[in-house]
C-alpha cells in the first residue's frame, strides 16, 4: 500500500511537470472551424485546423497577404474561407493551447502565371490563356501597370508602352501607369471569390519598365523575419527583405514601421540602408540579409533614395512611388538546436504588436495586448490611453474590402547571377544588438 501510495505521489508530480511545461505550437493546415466568445470588438474564441482546437486571445487580428481582419469579423465570414490554408503559432502554457499569430492562405505560396490573352476595356479586366480574369499591379521593376479604360485612356495611356511585345524600356512619362498587352507573361496570386481570382500580387515577368533621373518605383518580392529566442538551445534564421527597383542609380533604406499602441500611428525606424547587388545588375535587385533581434514590427517600409535623399513622389495615377510597405509575409520562429531536450517555446516578447497593442481604428476602439499573452514571464501592462478617438486612418479589417488593398507581395521566382553582393550600412541600434547577440553566443559555445 505504502510503495501504491509513492507511486501515485511520483506520479502525480510527473504529470503536474508535464502540465507546467511550455511547448511551442504550430499547426498549418486547412481551416476547420472558428468560433467566437462574444460579442465584444476585440473578443476571443476558438479555432480548429486539421482536427486542431486552440484557444484565441483577445484582440488577435488574422494576417491576410494585405490586411489584418478582427477575429470577431473573421468568424463571421468564416465559410468563405473554410478549407484554405492556414498557420497558426502559439504556445501550450498549463496544457492549454494558446494563439500567438494566425496567417491565412488559400494556398501557401500559390503561383500561377501564363500569357495575356485579351484586355476589356468595358470593365477592366484582363483574361488569361487557360487562367481566369485578375487586376493589375506592375512590371518587373515595380513600375506601375494597368488596363485602359478604352484606347486613350490619360492614366493608362498605350503611348507608355512604345512597343508590342516583351523588352525593356525607359517609360516615356515616369509618373502615370503603362498599360497591359496580350503577350505579357504575368505571375499571380491570390484568393478565388467564385469563378474569379482577387489577385494581391500580379507581375508582367517579361516586361522591364525603368526609370531616369529621380523618379524611382519599389517592388518587394519578400519579407521573411526570423525571431530571436533567448533560449540557448534555440537557433534564429536569418532575416530577409528582397526586392527591386525602376532605376538604377538607387539606393534604398529598410525601416520597421513602429505602432503607437494608443493612437494606432505609425513612425519609421531606420533598420539599415544598401545598395543594389553588384553595385547595378540587369534586376536592379537588392537583399538584406542579417539578423533583427528586437522590436519586431507586422510592416516594414522600404524608401528608394538618389545621393542619400529620399524620392517620394506621388504620380499622375494618386500612388506615392518611391516607397513600399511589406508586411510581414515569412515568420521563422526560433527553433531546438539540440535534440533530446525539452522543446523551446517560441518568443513573443520583442513583438510590441502582441504585447502593447497597434492602437485605435477608425471606430475608437483600442486594440491592446493579446489577453492572454501566449508566453510565461513576459510582463504585459496595457497602454494608458487618453479617450479613445477615430483616427482619420486607413480601415484594416474589413473581409470585403481586404484585397482592394493589396500592397503586392510579388513572388517573381527571379534569379541573380553574375553579381557581387552590394553595400548595406547597418543602423548603430541594431547592429550593437547583433555584436551582443554574437558575444553572448561565443561566450557559451567558445570563441570561433
Amino acid at each position: 500500500m505504502h510503495r501504491l501510495r509513492v507511486f501515485i505521489t511520483i506520479w502525480s508530480l510527473l504529470l503536474a511537470s508535464v502540465a507546467c511545461q511550455e511547448a511551442p505550437i504550430w499547426v498549418q493546415g486547412a481551416l476547420e472551424d472558428a468560433t467566437a466568445t462574444d460579442d465584444a470588438f476585440n473578443t476571443g474564441g476558438t479555432i480548429v485546423v486539421n482536427g486542431f482546437t486552440v484557444n484565441v486571445p483577445k484582440n488577435l487580428l488574422v494576417q491576410f497577404p494585405a490586411a489584418w481582419v478582427p477575429w470577431k469579423e473573421f468568424v463571421a465570414n468564416k465559410a468563405d474561407f473554410t478549407g484554405y490554408e492556414t498557420l497558426v503559432i502559439g504556445n501550450s502554457i498549463n496544457g492549454e493551447p494558446r494563439v500567438a499569430q494566425i496567417q491565412m492562405y488559400e494556398f501557401f505560396e500559390g503561383l500561377s502565371s501564363g500569357f495575356i490573352e485579351s484586355l476589356d476595356f468595358a470593365d477592366g479586366s484582363l483574361k488569361i490563356q487557360n487562367g481566369p480574369t485578375s487586376p493589375s499591379i506592375t512590371s518587373f521593376s515595380g513600375f506601375p501597370m494597368c488596363i485602359p479604360r478604352n484606347e486613350s485612356d490619360p492614366f493608362c495611356p498605350l503611348s507608355n508602352r512604345p512597343f508590342v511585345g516583351p523588352g525593356t524600356f525607359t517609360a516615356p512619362d515616369p509618373v502615370v501607369m503603362a498599360p497591359f498587352q496580350a503577350g505579357d507573361f504575368i505571375t499571380f496570386s491570390g484568393f478565388r471569390r467564385g469563378a474569379e481570382v482577387i489577385a494581391f500580387s500580379i507581375v508582367a515577368q517579361n516586361v522591364q519598365i525603368n526609370t531616369l533621373g529621380d523618379v524611382v518605383y519599389v517592388r518587394m518580392e519578400l519579407g521573411l523575419l526570423g525571431i530571436d529566442n533567448p533560449n540557448p538551445n534555440a537557433e534564429i534564421a536569418e532575416s530577409r527583405f528582397i526586392g527591386f527597383v525602376s532605376n538604377n542609380r538607387a539606393t534604398v533604406s529598410l525601416y520597421a514601421m513602429d505602432v503607437d499602441p494608443c493612437t494606432g500611428a505609425t513612425t519609421n525606424r531606420i533598420i539599415a540602408s544598401m545598395g543594389l547587388r553588384g553595385g547595378r545588375n540587369a534586376q536592379n535587385k537588392f537583399e538584406y540579409r542579417n539578423n533583427i533581434l528586437f522590436r519586431y514590427t507586422r510592416e516594414y517600409r522600404v524608401t528608394a533614395e538618389i545621393d542619400g535623399v529620399a524620392k517620394t513622389r506621388v504620380t499622375k495615377n494618386g500612388i506615392t512611388a518611391g516607397t513600399y510597405v511589406q508586411p510581414v509575409n515569412v515568420w521563422v520562429p526560433g527553433e531546438q538546436d539540440v535534440p533530446g531536450v525539452p522543446p523551446v517555446s517560441y518568443d513573443f516578447s520583442q513583438m510590441e504588436f502582441l504585447t502593447k497593442g497597434v492602437g485605435a481604428d477608425d471606430d475608437g476602439n483600442v486594440w491592446g495586448p493579446l489577453e492572454p499573452f501566449p508566453q510565461t514571464g513576459v510582463l504585459i501592462e496595457p497602454p494608458v490611453c487618453a479617450a479613445a478617438r477615430g483616427l482619420e486612418l486607413e480601415k484594416r479589417g474589413q473581409i470585403s474590402r481586404w484585397y482592394g488593398r493589396a500592397r503586392a507581395d510579388a513572388i517573381s521566382q527571379a534569379e541573380n547571377v553574375d553579381t557581387t553582393e552590394a553595400f548595406v550600412n547597418i543602423a548603430p541600434e541594431e547592429a550593437a544588438a547583433i555584436a551582443k547577440k554574437k558575444a553572448e553566443e561565443e561566450a557559451i559555445n567558445g570563441s570561433p
